[in-house]
This record gives structure tokens, C-alpha cells and sequence, in this order.
């Protein structure tokens, strides 16, 4: 891309007010719970493999740990947390200068937990990152779906502008986390469980 077009991207980015061209960073979280309760004959393996299968088809990267039931099972699914691991050491401020995101989700006890990124759009600033958590209790399973979105804007490299130019026509990649959850969700019902949403945000 010529200087003469990437000048031209600026201008028609400021002037039709879509994006600051002063660099920017900006990081979104949400989170979905569902109660899973499976039909007769369907395993916890199925499940967490409907789980797995939904997100290979959605990003780029996926990690799986497999854990063991508890024993004895509680009454009550746990539910993931978020803990900053840097908290109260020296490396904390120098962390957070860098930009790195201080908040992760942890699936302590989880009989599942996959983490997985999506990582096709980051040439041109966007990234989304899932954890996963599978949890067995009484009643049945839980999902904690917990999600991430960064987007990077402002610059005048030609990627950037290019990146905020189809952000005004066709929206950002942020798009896909919701396909990705409904995914898992369809996937499980496929597995053989009723799902039922218990808890969201945004």
C-alpha cells in the first residue's frame, strides 16, 4: 500500500468519524453457564468431546486437560474464578505496563477444562480467547463458557487502517464468540443432554 493511500485511508477515517487515530487497546469479557443433564447413556467423555469438537471448528488453538470426578460429588457445581497470578509480586506492575491481560480464568477441581484462541484476525489487531470449564455434581454437569475480545485500533500502519476501514462496514471479529458458544451448545445437545442456560453476561 502506497503512502498516498494509506494518507487517503487516514483522512476517510477522521472523516467520517470512525476511529481515533491515536493507538488503542481494548479488551472485552463475558461469560455463559449452563446446567447440562444428560440423557440416559450419555457420558461425561461425549460431552467434553462435543465441547472439544465445537471449538477446533471455531479457532485457531485448543488445550485439553482432562481431570477425574470429584469424590464425592457436590451438591452445588463450582464455577471458574478469576485470578490475577501476578498479584502482591513485583512483576505485577511491570505486567500491567506491557499490557498484558492480569485477569485469568482458572477451572480449579474442573473434570474439564479447554482453552482456545482464535488467532486469524490478529494481523490486523482483533483476538478472542475461550476457557472452558466441564464440572460434574450431582444434578448433573455445568459449562462455564468464559470469553475474551481484544482489539487494537488508532496508528496509521496499513493493516490497522485497513482493519479499521472493514470495521466500519462489516463489524469486527467479536462476531464469532457468539457462533463459537452456540456451537458448543448445539454440539452437546447433539451428544445427548438437555442444556439450559442459568447465567450470562454481557
Amino acid at each position: 500500500m502506497t503512502k498516498s493511500v494509506v494518507l487517503a485511508a487516514a483522512l476517510t477515517l477522521v472523516a467520517t468519524g470512525c476511529a481515533t487515530t491515536t493507538p488503542t487497546v481494548e479488551r472485552e469479557t463475558g461469560y455463559a453457564i449452563y446446567q447440562v443433564t444428560p440423557e440416559e447413556g450419555t457420558t461425561a467423555a461425549q460431552i467434553a468431546q462435543a465441547v472439544q469438537a465445537a471449538l477446533q471448528k471455531n479457532t485457531s488453538k485448543v488445550q485439553v486437560t482432562r481431570g477425574i470426578p470429584p469424590s464425592p460429588l457436590p451438591e452445588v457445581s463450582p464455577r471458574f474464578q478469576i485470578v490475577n497470578p501476578f498479584a502482591g509480586s513485583n512483576m505485577a506492575a511491570l505486567v500491567a505496563r506491557s499490557g498484558a491481560d492480569m485477569q485469568i480464568p482458572t477451572c480449579e477441581g474442573a473434570l474439564v477444562m479447554a482453552t482456545a484462541q482464535n488467532t486469524g484476525m490478529s494481523e490486523y489487531g482483533e483476538g478472542s480467547s475461550f476457557t472452558v470449564c466441564l464440572w460434574q455434581y450431582q444434578a448433573g454437569y455445568h459449562i462455564d463458557i468464559y470469553t475474551t475480545f481484544k482489539r487494537s485500533s488508532g496508528g496509521f500502519s496499513p493493516e490497522m487502517l485497513g482493519a479499521m476501514l472493514a470495521r466500519k462496514v462489516v463489524g469486527d471479529s467479536s462476531q464469532f464468540i457468539p457462533r463459537t458458544v452456540n456451537d458448543i451448545v448445539e454440539n452437546v445437545e447433539r451428544a445427548g443432554a438437555q442444556v439450559t442456560l442459568v447465567e450470562k453476561y454481557p
